[in-house]
């Protein structure tokens, strides 16, 4: 009985989803892209506001968010280089994909505040933010 036990101990283990084992980096990850996600639908909210847009302001968040991607994406990307393991590899990649897609959407945001009759601009802007939305949506699903 007491094999049975270890052995199905064992199994478990060695077979658990890494979702319950990812490093810290993933969680931490995770939580910023969902600030930098939170702070974007803010900036996007306030440029299709009736208020008269701060420009200063607006370019200081888009920065920021800007720090905070490109802080986790050094850090990912070291942490991808290194992996063995295939889903963590895969989970990392979706990050990055993720960073991209917001980075890419505060491009076009910055881009659109500095000559708001470039429109295409923000309409990039928004259709990023969507997909980069979906993409933390269903990390955060995978990793749960």
């Amino acid at each position: 009985m007491k094999k049975f036990l270890t052995l199905t101990l064992c199994f478990i283990i060695l077979f658990t989803n890494t979702s319950y084992c990812q490093p810290t980096i993933v969680k931490t990850a995770i939580q910023d892209l969902d600030t930098v996600n939170n702070r974007i639908n803010v900036m996007i909210k306030e440029i299709t506001g009736d208020e008269p847009l701060n420009i200063n302001e607006l370019t200081k968040d888009i920065k920021f968010c800007e720090s905070i991607l490109v802080s986790n994406s050094k850090q990912i990307s070291n942490a991808h280089s290194t992996e063995t393991d295939i889903q963590l590899r895969r989970t990392y990649s979706t990050i990055l994909y993720t960073i991209a897609l917001y980075e890419l959407s505060l491009s076009n945001m910055l881009m659109y505040i500095n000559d708001d009759s470039k429109t295409n601009f923000f309409i990039d802007t928004c259709a990023l933010f969507r997909q980069g939305n979906t993409s933390l949506y269903i990390l955060k699903l995978e990793s749960s």
